[in-house]
């Protein structure tokens, strides 16, 4: 019927409807699992972003603002053993 009436008014079909993109859905992480990134993140401020469905790292160590976001708790680590580095041996921070 309604390809009809748009048959009748002279609008053209649309094409095929293709269905959103899905992504992963990344779960809050227990009390426990977050305070086992905290400890694993020393020198680090961690929180969970349940906005963003990420973790949040701030760096204590630097006079500045430093910032880490990542989902994947082991990720976040790697990132911020690198970025601890990076600033212990004065290179320079690009991200």
């Amino acid at each position: 019927m309604i390809a009809g009436i748009r048959h009748l008014v002279g609008i053209e079909p649309a094409g095929p409807v293709r269905p959103p993109i899905r992504r992963p859905v990344v779960t809050d992480p227990s009390p426990q699992d977050l305070a086992a990134v905290q400890a694993a993140c020393r020198d680090w401020a961690v929180m969970w972003s349940r906005w963003r469905r990420a973790y949040t790292a701030f760096a204590t160590f630097t006079a500045g603002p430093l910032i880490v976001d990542e989902p994947d708790p082991a990720r976040l680590l790697q990132r911020c053993r690198e970025v601890r580095y990076a600033v212990a041996h004065g290179q320079a921070l690009i991200e």
